[in-house]
């Protein structure tokens, strides 16, 4: 299968007509692990394929098995203004059992060559499964790497569990191209295994006309100017579930500023951009300390941020580099910072649990209420979100069905029950809770039942009425405290109106 005729800065005749064949090779070399390869050998070997996919209940066909991605190394080529894409995945990833083929997800882009360990492979690309047999088998826990020429023009597509946006993932727009993923949409710029059951590191390396700037996950490693054209490197060693991963390409400034406990803070912004407008970002640094205490060390090297020209329909915690529409505030970067902790270090096994994303950065907007404001402010934030709750009929945090993933159960009502499991278990447990949490899960995935387990251990009690009331519960349960002091914060709103 070939791409449609590639332009005139193409990917491929710039890296060379035996590139393919060496950097494979090397690659194999420097990551392969010999004396697994040799027990394979030893054995007969017995292979089949691996699954087209991971079995999420709520996208079925997402993600693929019989393998384990450790490292995606894309090198990419955009045109903004032609909207063009060229592309060359080289996936090292690990057989985890014999492989007769394999399959990765791509959608909406061509592919114009396959090879494992340098070798051609054989292809089939329908819809979004890219299958992939090898010329011989692929021994189990045998490690290989795995290059794909791509190019295309890549575009958003739908997704049924985010329906307020128009697509997921690329998106071109008038000032040049951003990428939010998440649920499905990173196999719209580049081959993966696109689940968070399946985290690898990357590098990044971009290649975009001047004067564009180009913003990836992870720490810039270096800009190489060649002629009309810069080449960006970025390199991300933390494990990164594949909708985490971003590349955005603008005329963009930037600033950077040496953040706490050595963190290097990194901002792009429009050109335009207003004080105001990036004075959301100001207390960057004082947010990580507080959450640091609150929730363990930061997870990464490095942390920023990204804001949009346009408006890209509200923000996404990407890993180190959140992505924001303009006229962001001060909560939302509260929210995506938290979420370095809670869904990028420590992600869900499966989608139904995304209140463990988002009911915990949710509540780290309440502890940023209570650090700025104090805790009465905190009581009362709690009583109004109770209050707004119980009038919406919001339903249940957990497993809360694909078409109320990103609504106000997961989210609000997700952190109404991180509170009350405060205010049952008090401060020392509840903290010890979130930072166990991180610990024990780091670099990987959990599902509600593990947190559940872990605050029941932490407290040395069953906690099942809790849980079962307000995690599970479709309606949300009478709460006197709260209640009283929706009532109470009522009162004094209208005593204010009324002066």
């Amino acid at each position: 299968m070939k791409p449609s005729t590639p332009p005139s800065f193409s990917l491929f005749s710039r890296l060379g007509s035996c590139a393919l064949l060496a950097g494979s090779l090397l690659a194999c070399r420097a990551t392969g692990d010999p004396e697994a390869g040799l027990q394979a050998t030893r054995r007969p070997l017995d292979p089949r394929p691996g699954t087209a996919e991971v079995g999420d209940p709520y996208y079925p066909g997402l993600g693929n098995g019989g393998y384990d991605v450790e490292h995606y190394d894309l090198v990419l080529d955009v045109d903004p203004d032609g909207r063009e894409l060229l592309g060359r995945a080289t996936l090292r990833m690990r057989a985890l059992h014999d492989l007769s083929s394999f399959n990765l997800d791509l959608v909406g882009l061509m592919v114009d060559a396959v090879a494992i360990d340098g070798e051609a492979a054989e292809f089939e690309h329908a819809g979004r499964e890219l299958t992939i047999e090898p010329a011989k088998p692929i021994a189990g826990n045998t490690t290989v790497t795995v290059t794909i020429d791509y190019g295309g023009s890549p575009a958003p597509v739908a997704d049924p569990g985010v329906p307020f946006v128009k697509g997921v993932g690329w998106m071109n727009t008038p000032s040049g191209v951003y990428v939010v993923s998440e649920c499905i949409g990173a196999a719209t710029w580049y081959p993966c295994n696109d689940h968070p059951q399946d985290k690898a590191s990357y590098s990044i390396e971009v290649r975009v006309p001047k004067p564009f700037v180009a913003a990836a996950n992870g720490v810039l490693k270096g800009v190489e100017e060649d002629g009309e054209q810069r080449v960006y490197r970025f390199e991300a060693p933390d494990p990164m579930a594949t909708y985490l991963a971003t590349l955005n390409v603008a005329r963009f400034e930037s600033k950077q500023e040496d953040g706490p406990f050595g963190i290097p803070l990194v901002l792009y912004y429009p050109e335009d951009a207003t004080e105001q407008e990036l004075e959301a970002f100001a207390r960057t640094g004082e947010m990580i300390e507080v959450f640091a205490e609150r929730f363990g060390p930061y997870p990464f090297e490095s942390f920023g941020g990204v804001l949009s020209y346009e408006n890209i329909g509200g923000a996404l915690e990407t890993q180190t580099l959140p992505v924001y529409s303009r006229r962001t505030g001060e909560s939302t970067v509260a929210h995506e910072l938290a979420h370095q902790w809670f869904g990028n270090c420590v992600s869900p096994s499966f989608w139904r649990d995304l209140w463990l994303n988002e009911g915990f950065a949710s509540y780290a907007e309440w502890l940023w209420r209570e650090h700025t404001k104090g805790a009465e402010a905190l009581d009362e934030h709690a009583a109004r979100v109770y209050r707004s709750l119980k009038r919406g009929k919001v339903g249940r945090p957990a497993d809360p069905g694909l078409e109320k993933l990103f609504t106000a159960g997961p989210y609000a009502r997700g952190a109404m029950v991180l509170h009350t499991l405060r205010r049952e278990v008090g401060d020392e447990i509840f903290f010890d809770v979130l930072k166990t949490w991180v610990e024990r899960f780091h670099d990987s995935v959990a599902d509600t039942e593990a947190f559940i387990a872990l605050s029941e251990e932490k407290a040395g009690r069953e906690l099942d009425e809790l849980f079962d009331a307000w995690l599970f519960g479709e309606v949300l349960p009478d709460a006197p405290e709260y209640e009283r002091a929706a009532a109470g914060e009522g009162r004094r709103d209208r005593g204010q109106r009324e002066e």
